[in-house]
């Protein structure tokens, strides 16, 4: 598999987990349990985790991993936010999103969003 096919390959895995995981962020959701099924799933596609899932809630804005016998499960009323990273061949798509349980903070997710979406236009031109 050449670069660009891999490259591809891992971004395509990324986006698919990445959709798929959406349903399973609900209120008591075992972190773990959706770290489990990211970097499982990733595997059954065909890719590898570039890094350990990540499931940020609230405050924490980035990176926090589910240690080995973590009992956290996801809040009421949060933010959740997701990273996932797939390799093939050592080649990485990264990939994030954001999962609001709490109606008064919209406003962060659409104002993230609307950040993302300038910054691809930027880059695109």
């Amino acid at each position: 598999m050449d670069q660009v096919e891999a490259l591809m390959k891992a971004g395509k895995i990324a986006s698919q987990v990445r959709s798929e995981v959406l349903s399973m962020v609900e209120v008591g959701t075992p972190i773990v349990k959706i770290c489990d099924f990211v970097e499982g799933r990733i595997r059954g596609l065909g890719g590898a985790p570039a890094f350990p899932c990540n499931v940020n809630i609230g405050h924490v804005a980035a990176h926090y991993t589910s240690p080995e016998g973590d009992g956290s499960a996801v809040p009421g009323g949060s933010l959740v936010k997701m990273d996932i990273g797939v390799h093939v061949d050592g080649y990485i798509a990264d990939t994030a999103i954001t999962v609001c349980l709490n109606r008064g903070l919209e406003g962060q997710v659409e104002a993230a969003e609307a950040g993302l979406d300038a910054a691809l236009k930027a880059v695109m031109a």
